[in-house]
Formats: C-alpha cells, structure tokens, sequence
C-alpha cells in the first residue's frame, strides 16, 4: 500500500504548486495587446516606442493604419499608472521621451494600447476596445482631428 500514501502526498504538492497560478488568476497578471498610434502633428514620427515596444512610422496627420504587437498592461488598471514614451522624427535624430499618464480603464477595455502625438505637443496613451471616430473613443473633439 505504499503506491496510496504516496499518492496523496503527489497530489497536495501538486494543488500546493499550483496556488500561486491560482492566486495570479486574480486580474493581477498582465495582458498583451496590440498597439496603435496617431501623429496629429504636421511632423512626421519615424519611429516610436511605448515601454519599450516598437511602433512604427506615423506620416504626419495620419495614424490608426498599422498595429504593432504587443505591449503588455495590466488586466486591471492601477492607480497612477503611466507609460514611457519615446520617439524621432528623423532616423539622425536623438530619441525624444516623455513620461505620461494611464487615464482609469475597466477590465472589459482591454483590447488595444493607442497612441496619440497632439497638435499642441503633448501625448496622450489610451487602453480602449474603440478606435479613433467610434463614439465611444476616449479622445473627442478638436483633439481627435488628425
């Protein structure tokens, strides 16, 4: 009867192996989505990354044509969260970088990361279900214009 001692033991350090992936179920692991980025600027982008993921090259007032995977964001948005935003306008140039803001997103908005270079210089960084035009695209108005 040793083969049913033994098979007990097998099976509570196989259910204790598996805890921690249990637990990581929770909403805490990341996600891998596809990326996408809009130059509303009259300057091309050549090249850009988001956390060190590659994008490629935006023409001037263009976007939304080419995604990139993948970049990796949390299942479940987390407070203060931003992302590293580096790019060049010209292959010579020296890569520019900014540090923005992550707005809140729910859990059931996780499909895509979009990027956008704004007319007045800034960046914004979107985790959305919804592209650029649909109504229920976080970025409106003015801003949305390429």
């Amino acid at each position: 009867m040793p083969y049913t001692v033994a098979r007990p033991r097998a099976w509570i350090a196989g259910l204790l192996a598996a805890l921690p992936l249990a637990v990581s179920g929770c909403g805490e692991e990341p996600i891998s989505v596809s990326m996408v980025g809009y130059n509303h600027t009259d300057v091309g982008i050549y090249a850009f990354e988001v956390d060190g993921h590659g994008g490629p090259n935006i023409g001037a007032h263009k976007g939304g044509g080419k995604f990139t995977c993948c970049v990796t964001v949390p299942r479940v948005y987390k407070p203060g969260m931003t992302a590293k935003v580096r790019w060049v306008h010209r292959i010579d140039d020296v890569p520019q970088e900014r540090i923005v803001p992550v707005p809140p997103y729910r859990p059931e908005d996780v499909g895509l990361l979009t990027l956008h270079f704004l007319r007045d210089g800034s960046i914004k960084v979107f985790v959305t279900m919804t592209l650029l035009g649909h109504p229920a695209y976080p970025l409106k108005g003015d801003e949305a214009r390429k």
